[in-house]
This record gives C-alpha cells, sequence and structure tokens, in this order.
C-alpha cells in the first residue's frame, strides 16, 4: 500500500496546535453541553411549579420543543468545528507526490 502514496521529498510537518486541544476537549463540551441544555427539560419535569398542582402539558410540550431546537444547534456548531480542527490536522500532515499525468500538447497548446 506505500507504493501509491510516496511522500514528497523535502516537506516539512507542521506542529500541533489548538486544533488538537480541540479535537481532545470535543466529547466532554459534547456532553456538557448535551446535559446543559436538556436541563430545563428534565426540571420542568422533577421540580413542581409554584401555585401549580398540575402542570399543562403545552407548557412542558413548549419547554421541550426549545431544548430539542437549541441541542440540535448546539450539536450542528459542534460538529462543525470538530470537522474543521480535523481538516487543520489532515492540512498539517506529510505532504503526497501525486501521480504524473502526461500533458501531450503542454509545448503547443490546441488553438
Amino acid at each position: 500500500m506505500s507504493r501509491f502514496f510516496k511522500k514528497l521529498p523535502g516537506y516539512r510537518t507542521s506542529q500541533p496546535g489548538k486544533e488538537r486541544w480541540i479535537l481532545s476537549q470535543a466529547p466532554a463540551w459534547t456532553l456538557l453541553g448535551t446535559l446543559a441544555i436538556l436541563m430545563p427539560s428534565i426540571l420542568t419535569r422533577i421540580l413542581p411549579a409554584e401555585g401549580q398542582i398540575a402542570r399543562s402539558a403545552s407548557s412542558t410540550g413548549f419547554i421541550d420543543i426549545l431544548v430539542i431546537a437549541t441541542l440540535i444547534c448546539y450539536w450542528i456548531a459542534i460538529f462543525t468545528i470538530v470537522i474543521g480542527a480535523y481538516i487543520v490536522v489532515l492540512m498539517k500532515g506529510p505532504a503526497y507526490v501525486a501521480d504524473a499525468y502526461p500533458l501531450e500538447d503542454a509545448d503547443r497548446p490546441k488553438q
């Protein structure tokens, strides 16, 4: 398999930077952020509302809709940041030699 991936002679890889920290912290931020966003929905079910014996289903449903929308937005943001960090990691990696592509009309372009 190494014959397909020939490293460019004289390349220099860059030192790892903030992208490695982002990739290592992403699971923790995802979990903690998800729990923080789910907290209003959990609290409306656990804690009774003041002066209200039976909570109406519409207010709980509305809170759930807002929580789900916020959660989806948060996950998309985390996913986008992780994709960007991964692209930076790939770009800082080694350079590879591409296959030669013979140009038949390189000296005399067709008119």
